[in-house]
């Protein structure tokens, strides 16, 4: 996958502020639903869980915060946030 939209730097704060326990949740995601897995929901503890509304949302919060995507809007980022965890993922 290219990068043209989050910049390396983003990339990599994002590396570390998931950990490998936060690399390996999303792997887990992306292993049991495929290439749609940023729209999947699964039930966990009786309650409906959606990681679009969940997970994606720390991780627009996180990319909000990190002040390196500035440009970018909350719609974008709400289309757009699993593509950074994509990068994030590659080579690993």
């Amino acid at each position: 996958m290219s990068n043209e939209i989050f910049p390396k730097e983003l990339v990599d704060k994002t590396k570390l502020w998931l950990g490998e326990e936060g690399l390996k949740y999303f792997r887990e995601w992306i292993e049991e639903f495929g290439k749609d897995w940023y729209f999947s929901c699964k039930i966990i503890s009786g309650f409906p869980y959606s990681i679009h509304f969940n997970a994606g949302m720390s991780v627009r919060n996180f990319i909000r915060q990190s002040n390196l995507c500035e440009n970018l809007d909350c719609h974008f980022l709400d289309d757009n946030w699993y593509k950074l965890i994509e990068l994030c993922l590659e080579k690993q």
